[in-house]
């Protein structure tokens, strides 16, 4: 008689003579194998412990969000921390606010609480009608360190740090987490849930609808006419979500305009992170890595005028693509403005995107001005 057993990840086929030998043998072989590999085995072990001190506690909200076009409901979902708590990812709503904005705040549990290891999440992509789970292990010590450097706040030029975890759920499964603060979001964390079956009934319960129904009233309830049919006839973008989480060694370069207080106030990016941003960059900051960004709010110092407020959006289509094909290689990248005063006085702004090879002009952006309050 051949009896089979997996010790340590390896199949063991012994051919039974005599019960009691047989498990002699077995516990050998075990302890063997063990002794081949205990040092990985304790190496994993010691990775998966995190001793939580008092003082790496803060105030936390979890929220949840998706992609505007796109609307998800997240069916069951929980942050677990290291000293085995939990807070659970706000559900049953129908998610299209926007990659990286938080749809809910429940204040639930201990003022203070352990920052999360884990993520379980299950959630239902309408547009796919198509349900996913995940079960994911977090960069603690990432989260950590972020919130216990904190930052600065340009506003009020207070040391404050971040108070909200928000989960992101997308199309083909995609998740991304960020920390929120009022002044920045940034993202840690991203990968992909796997479909499964689901239960139908954890979305709608009402016999009265069938799937099918439910799914198409959920869509037009949250989208228009227009955006309904451009998904008919273009599909779901798989895979853009990751793309926008894709990071460029980029700097920003002016050439003949400033900012006021040398500041941006707002930067956002495609990935849903938002930051200021202090000009000339330097440090840590001109040699760190961003995604690309889709916005810049700030005030353009004029010479012998007031400042004026600019609010500048980028087209995703052009500035993707010029990223894509200037930093493909993680070549450095700058971004250009350049302020040019023609000769009726008015001044003109263009925007490049360059490598020591190649220049691309942004030519689709758009820039709306302000008189400051």
């Amino acid at each position: 008689m051949t009896r089979v057993f997996q010790v340590g990840g390896v199949t063991v086929k012994f051919i039974m003579v005599n019960q009691v030998m047989f498990y002699r043998l077995l516990l050998v072989f075990t302890i063997l194998l063990q002794g081949c590999s205990g040092n990985n085995i304790m190496a994993a072990a010691s990775e998966d412990v995190i001793q939580v001190n008092k003082e790496d506690k803060y105030k936390l909200v979890a929220s949840e969000g998706a992609p505007k076009l796109y609307p998800m409901e997240v069916i069951a979902g929980s942050f677990f921390d290291p000293d085995g708590g939990s807070i659970y990812v706000p559900n049953k709503s129908t998610l299209h606010h926007g990659w990286g904005r938080g749809r809910s705040n429940h204040l639930v549990g201990e003022d203070l609480k352990a920052l999360p290891h884990r993520l379980s999440i299950a959630f239902f992509s309408y547009t796919e009608n198509k349900f996913y789970r995940g079960d994911f292990k977090l960069p603690y010590q990432k989260i950590l360190k972020l919130f216990k450097e904190g930052y600065v706040s340009p506003h009020d030029g207070n040391q404050i740090t971040y108070y909200k975890i928000i989960v992101g759920v997308a199309p083909g499964g995609f998740v991304s987490v960020w920390l929120q603060s009022y002044d920045r979001i940034t993202e840690v964390f991203t990968g992909y849930a796997t479909e499964e079956e689901g239960n139908w009934k954890s979305v709608n319960n009402n016999p009265d609808f069938t799937r099918e129904e439910y799914v198409r009233l959920g869509i037009e309830d949250v989208l228009k006419k227009e955006e309904i049919l451009s998904i008919k006839q273009n599909g779901i973008p798989f895979g853009l979500w990751e793309t926008y989480s894709q990071r460029y060694n980029w700097q920003l370069v002016l050439n003949g305009m400033a900012f006021e207080k040398n500041l941006i106030d707002r930067i956002s990016y495609f990935n849903g992170e938002h930051d200021f941003l202090y000009y000339p960059m330097d440090g840590a900051i001109l040699t760190a890595t961003r995604a690309i960004p889709s916005n810049f709010y700030f005030v353009w110092a004029r010479e012998g005028k007031d400042g004026l407020v600019v609010d500048l959006k980028f087209n995703e289509a052009e500035i993707l693509s010029a990223f894509k094909k200037l930093g493909s290689h993680n070549e450095p990248l700058k971004l250009e403005f350049r302020m040019v005063k023609k000769a009726n006085g008015k001044n003109d702004l263009t925007i490049w995107l360059q490598n020591e090879k190649e220049t691309i002009e942004l030519k689709k952006f758009t820039a709306e001005t302000y008189s400051k309050p």
